[in-house]
């Protein structure tokens, strides 16, 4: 076989096996020691923001909710009018050092109550709906390297996705690895270093990042976070960032997801538990990143597509809604930001967006280096950054 041959087969071989993305050159987008790094939250399905920061004091919202309200004797306190679902205790460590910002009633205009739609709107920063690219698109064309953005699951979210590149998308950093036998991994290997001429020249380059890329995520394994984290997917996924974070690999966004947020039946049994697992999720993954002494380097998000109505229904539950809760956790001016909810003024029965959710982006864009202003170009930055 000669060497157009070998690196065709192994072309075909690794799109089959489905393996490892082609992983470009680092550049300096990449997080070196000190980098700022940014960590969204996909609550994903539309979590119920007025069961997770509670207007506990608010006839309208326990008239609404005769339910599902979350009691005074019940909530985590947070300034006399606003608490935190009791199953977000892990949360207040982080509100009383003032590293956790919670911003209410956040939304777009002409808001859609559709998962597919509303999450697009999310991802590209577009309520217009006409972009096809993701809100960080721009920045990662600039980077002209998809792994300084890395989704933890099976694709890469619309958001890390841009005209040419787009961020890399890893299940997990122990089964990350090229899938061929041993003997074709030892050919691939000798073939790789023999440089040839022209455009096979490239391609030989191009796999020779690639093999190199996929044996720095693999030599993360060696790397074990101290903190006790939630079983199951969002647990293992907060896991995997610390270790990529601690290895140095590079990435300045990672998106994670917790999924299960559509509450239409049952919303008691359900949302409790997965607020429980984002509140022990997190304090773990800010406990090990403050053993590293990266707490200040790294910037948490959160978003969910929409809220819930604010009449629970017959099932126990809630149906979709349109503005939501948003959160950010870290070097943060903590705080409730922003009007906060206002249950006087609903918008056919749902909470009425009063903060656009692309004036948090900005803020976040601004926190790993990004241009807001070219981002967004109307939205004024709405999280304040401490220090």
């Amino acid at each position: 076989m000669n060497r157009r041959d070998f690196v065709q087969r192994m072309l075909t071989t690794l799109a089959v096996g489905g393996a490892a993305p082609s992983l470009l050159a680092r550049t300096a987008l990449a997080a070196g020691p000190g980098e700022k790094i940014l960590v969204v939250v996909q609550l994903s399905g539309g979590n119920d923001a007025l069961n997770t920061l509670v207007p506990y004091r608010d006839a309208g919202y326990r008239k609404a909710r005769p339910n599902l309200a979350v009691t005074a004797g019940e909530v985590l306190d947070l300034n006399g009018e606003l608490g935190l679902h009791p199953s977000l205790r892990g949360l207040l460590p982080f509100w009383e050092r003032g590293r956790l910002a919670l911003i209410p009633a956040v939304g777009y205009p002409q808001p859609s109550r559709s998962h597919f739609v509303s999450m697009a709107i999310w991802h590209t920063a577009d309520p217009s709906r006409r972009s096809t690219e993701g809100w960080l698109g721009p920045w990662l064309d600039e980077a002209d390297d998809p792994f300084c953005a890395v989704n933890l699951g099976l694709s890469a979210p619309l958001a890390l996705r841009g005209d040419s590149r787009q961020g890399v998308a890893v299940g997990g950093v122990d089964a990350f690895r090229l899938r061929l036998p041993e003997p074709a991994l030892e050919r691939f290997e000798r073939g790789l270093a023999r440089p040839a001429e022209g455009p096979l020249e490239r391609t030989r380059a191009a796999m020779e990042r690639l093999l190199a890329d996929t044996r720095r995520v693999q030599a993360l394994r060696g790397y074990r976070p101290e903190a006790a984290y939630p079983h199951g997917a969002f647990g293992n996924a907060l896991r995997d960032v610390v270790r990529m974070i601690a290895g140095g690999l590079g990435a300045r966004v990672y998106y994670v997801a917790l999924g299960g947020f559509d509450t239409h039946a049952g919303q008691l049994g359900r949302q409790p538990g997965l607020l429980e697992q984002l509140a022990n999720g997190l304090g773990a993954f800010a406990q090990d990143l403050r053993a590293l002494g990266r707490e200040d380097d790294v910037l948490v998000l959160g978003f969910s597509e929409f809220g819930r109505r604010v009449q629970e229904n017959a099932s126990g539950g809630t149906d979709h809604g349109k503005a939501g809760l948003m959160f950010a956790l870290g070097p943060v001016a903590g705080g409730v930001l922003g009007p906060g909810y206002n249950l006087d003024d609903l918008d056919a029965g749902d909470l009425r967006y009063q903060v656009d959710f692309r004036s948090v982006y900005a803020g976040a864009a601004a926190f790993i280096g990004a241009r807001p202003e070219e981002l967004f170009p109307e939205p004024q930055p709405l999280l304040r950054l401490s220090g």
